[in-house]
């Protein structure tokens, strides 16, 4: 079975690493794939990296005004000419049998629709891996991950660029929401894995590059629009737990920048039984106390070592 990609990347003033991260695609050992780049009215001279790049694989459309990131997504699924969509930010990047490795989970997993490799961080030169809940022995590369929620409190086992989606999942549970400006990737996959399965495998194939001038992680959210994640309340343990503890880090978010009465009201949507011992304490202090627990980890964090608190 021949498994085509079609591989979409979001462009929004990323000049610097466009051209390293379009080379990781080009450079796969897997070749079936088209690359299409939605330009969302960049500023800086970002398109023009791209369009120096002469491949006729590469798709260019550039939107009239800024729609921001999922809007962009949704504008590369409804261009792809293949089944399998493939999503890559424009300064992350693949290892070269990132492509063959997933079309392997999709040969493995014929029937299933969503398919994902574990990946690295790197902060600024500092490359590490993040603490993985997975469930696999030493001799196992790859598993169907029937329980995304329980298993992703916390860290999450997958990124938006090494995950790999079948068209037909948009049909059944919707595009990225348009309205929803940050975290638009939790929104998704609540949506995603409350019906679908994961396939996973646990070779690491994508490199996170954080710590980025002009990332999402750097920037304040003061203007973003959180998902509203109450309203997929009701359903099992896990996803409730998986709902609470995103909630709970939205505040953490807020309450760092120094927005206290939009704390306030994400913090009254949390129920506190869902979080355990450590994240009571941290949300219920004070950002005199917060703050330096932030400072220290964020310290740790730049000698590859993460402090979390699940």
């Amino acid at each position: 079975m021949e498994v085509y990609f079609s591989v979409v990347i979001p462009l929004y003033n990323k000049e610097a690493y466009v051209a390293k991260t379009l080379g990781s695609v080009l450079s796969q050992t897997y070749q079936n794939f088209e690359v299409i780049i939605v330009d969302d009215c960049s500023t800086d001279n970002s398109l023009s990296v791209v369009e120096k790049i002469d491949n006729n694989r590469i798709k260019i459309i550039k939107h009239n005004k800024n729609k921001g990131l999922s809007a962009s997504r949704n504008t590369g699924i409804k261009a792809a000419t293949h089944s399998y969509i493939a999503f890559l930010d424009a300064d992350d990047h693949w290892d070269s049998i990132y492509l063959e490795t997933i079309g392997n989970l999709i040969k493995e997993y014929p029937n299933e629709s969503i398919f994902a490799t574990r990946y690295r961080e790197n902060l600024k030169g500092k490359k590490f891996e993040p603490k993985s809940k997975i469930p696999l022995s030493s001799k196992e590369k790859s598993l169907i991950v029937n329980d995304f929620f329980k298993i992703n409190l916390g860290r999450l086992i997958l990124t938006q660029s090494c995950v790999v989606v079948n068209k037909s999942v948009f049909q059944q549970v919707g595009n990225y929401d348009e309205n929803v400006t940050f975290a638009e990737d939790i929104d998704f996959f609540i949506r995603c894995f409350s019906v679908y399965n994961l396939a996973y495998c646990n070779d690491i194939c994508h490199t996170q590059n954080t710590g980025l001038s002009g990332s999402l992680t750097q920037s304040s959210t003061k203007n973003k629009i959180y998902p509203l994640l109450e309203k997929y309340l009701g359903g099992p343990t896990s996803l409730e737990k998986f709902i609470h503890f995103n909630m709970y880090c939205f505040c953490q978010k807020i309450k760092a920048e120094k927005r206290f009465e939009d704390m306030k009201i994400f913090r009254k949507k949390i129920d506190l039984k869902f979080l355990n011992f450590t994240q009571r304490v941290l949300l219920l202090s004070p950002l005199f106390v917060y703050k330096p627990i932030i400072i220290f980890k964020k310290i740790v964090k730049s000698f590859g070592i993460e402090l979390n608190t699940y």
